[in-house]
């Protein structure tokens, strides 16, 4: 990678403002120097922002651009990585010198229209982001955040006319987020009868969202409705008790909310459009969410939803340590906080600090013990680790703290199935396989799990083929199952059909050492042998489970056989002798 022409046009003086000092005979080979150094710090800054390393790409370029300050390309690159980094105070600094060769940069005029707000300057920052270009990245949302700009300068029919121009349709999923803007700067406005009646439709028309929840608790509390408030936030609660914990905001003594502002306002703005980036389905754009979640996090610092969106978009990029601390940000009276202690444990697995996760979790399991959420966290983490006793026993607590079981719990009875088949515990295991399809009839995996299950033991094969066949049409491109199909027809014989399965299998998840190590049984029995041993090496070097290498070494040297062809989920134990 070369570094930009303009870049390179300016080394020349640079070299040149040292000849002064330096004697004739090191200055070819300090020109030589400092274009190295230029040039490496560059190209490491570039490599970080590929790894998504964005403070060590901003470090390397800040440090090319001390070397070369006034080269254009550079205090660009400078800025966007002090940008994706989420410093913003620093990727402002550098805005002026960007806008002087950029003057319609969205990002440079948008980072000072942030700075003007936070010093409560809103005609400055509105007059900033006028000067915003063709590609105006607040999109569709930009009324908004003038609306909240005319708002901090008290012009309130300027601000209604702006939000006028993007009032959603009655119905439409954003009314209720509209709702709560055009109520919030109805407070502004000290209209306190216009702001409650719109507080109240938000609340009607989005009950599920936690978002639209809190911001109407938050308004009514400020209006004097403590009380509604309050019942409001228990009611979500108890109905997303998995999910949030309301408590420090319910308690008597939860400090009044903070009056709305612009400031948040547009935090709340910003967030949104990093979300419509993050949510992405091309997962193209993440880097530009992470811009927008910072930004939002620099106006309104304690934007937990932010928080827990940058740790996300962290962890997406495996900078775990980055997701951690992005966690901490999330206070502790927040209904987010009890989500994100969560997270911090799995992210401490990431880590190799499994011990700590388990501590961690733990911890939590003691603390609420009506809760159920951290349990399942643990027995996952336990699963994963194949830790199957621990996880049988974090799932034990799990269901034990159920009071009411309905279909969303199908998967805790399947994931404790599935460690109590690993602990040899099939008849526990079969109960608990068959409550989560009670549970959700049609279910692809846990159709898949049983079924195969059954036929590979020679229990009710019948029925078993059946929910094998179902579960395929369910997930006809589904590699495992379309694999336990396979090994069904192998498990009763019709190996023929099992080759044609298990080869499906393998065009659709070649790589599963499972479904390779299957196939080479079937081309055994169909007399393939060379085929089949090919798959056994390649099942091999597939990293299969450490208690299938020595059964498919075994195969590799002897061929199928009676003591290596047996069943792969459980196996029955041998009858005991009869007499002495």
């Amino acid at each position: 990678m070369l570094l930009p022409a303009a870049l390179l046009l300016a080394l020349p003086a640079i070299v040149h403002a040292q000849q002064a000092k330096t004697p004739p005979q090191a200055q070819a080979a300090r020109g030589r120097q400092i274009a190295a150094t230029l040039d490496g710090r560059y190209l490491a800054g570039r490599v970080a922002e590929q790894d998504h390393d964005y403070d060590a790409a901003a470090d390397q370029m800040d440090a090319a651009l001390a070397l070369a300050p006034t080269d254009p390309e550079l205090i660009y690159s400078a800025f966007r990585m002090r940008m994706y980094a989420g410093r913003i105070d620093a990727a402002a600094q550098l805005a002026p010198r960007v806008l002087a060769t950029r003057p319609g940069d969205g990002f440079a005029n948008l980072v000072l229209a942030v700075q003007a707000i936070k010093k409560g300057e809103y005609k400055a920052a509105e007059q900033q982001l006028g000067r915003i270009g063709s590609e105006n990245q607040l999109g569709v949302l930009r009324d908004y955040v003038m609306a909240w700009l005319k708002a901090g300068q008290k012009d309130y029919p300027a601000a209604r006319s702006h939000l006028a121009k993007f009032k959603p349709a009655a119905g439409e999923r954003a009314e209720a987020p509209a709702l709560v803007i055009e109520a919030q700067i109805d407070e502004l406005a000290g209209d306190r009868a216009a702001a409650e009646s719109k507080y109240r439709r938000a609340s009607s028309l989005d009950r599920n969202g936690l978002r639209t929840t809190l911001s109407v608790a938050d308004g009514l509390r400020r209006l004097g409705k403590a009380d509604e408030a309050r019942e409001l936030l228990k009611t979500y609660g108890e109905k997303y008790s998995d999910a949030v914990l309301m408590d420090a905001l319910i308690a008597a003594n939860a400090p009044m909310p903070k009056p709305p502002s612009p400031a948040s306002g547009i935090a709340e703005i910003l967030f949104d459009i990093g979300g419509i980036l993050a949510a992405d389905p091309r997962n193209q754009r993440a880097d530009l969410a992470l811009i927008f979640d910072h930004l939002a996090t620099s106006l309104k610092p304690d934007h937990d939803f932010a928080w827990l969106m940058i740790s996300n978009l962290y962890e997406q990029f495996q900078k775990i340590p980055k997701a951690i601390a992005a966690l901490a940000k999330i206070g502790p009276a927040s209904p987010l906080s009890w989500q994100a202690r969560l997270r911090t444990a799995a992210l401490d697995a990431q880590l190799d600090r499994f011990d700590q996760a388990v501590s961690r979790l733990k911890a939590l399991i003691a603390e609420k013990p009506g809760r159920i959420d951290a349990a399942l966290t643990l027995a996952d983490l336990q699963r994963g680790k194949e830790h199957y006793a621990d996880a049988v026993a974090a799932y034990d607590t799990a269901i034990s703290r159920l009071r009411k079981v309905d279909e969303r719990h199908w998967p805790v009875f399947f994931g404790r199935g599935i460690v109590l088949e690993r602990t040899k515990q099939w008849p526990k295991a079969e109960l608990d396989m068959k409550k989560a399809l009670e549970l959700s009839p049609e279910q692809p995996h846990v159709l898949n799990y049983l079924g195969y299950s059954w036929v590979d033991q020679g229990l009710h094969l019948d029925e078993g083929m059946k929910m094998l066949k179902r579960a395929t049409a369910l997930r006809p491109d589904d590699g495992a199952i379309t694999d336990s199909v396979g090994w069904a027809f192998y498990r009763v014989g019709q190996f023929d059909k099992a080759v044609e399965w298990l080869e499906r299998a393998s065009e659709q998840k070649g790589d599963d050492p499972t479904i390779t190590e299957h196939l080479g049984d079937a081309y055994w029995k169909v007399g393939r042998k060379r085929e089949a041993r090919f798959e056994w090496e390649r099942s091999l070097n597939q990293k299969p489970d450490k208690d299938r290498v020595p059964v498919i070494k075994d195969k590799l040297a002897n061929g199928l056989n009676p003591s290596n062809d047996k069943p792969t989920v459980y196996e029955k134990p041998a009858a005991p002798k009869q007499g002495g």
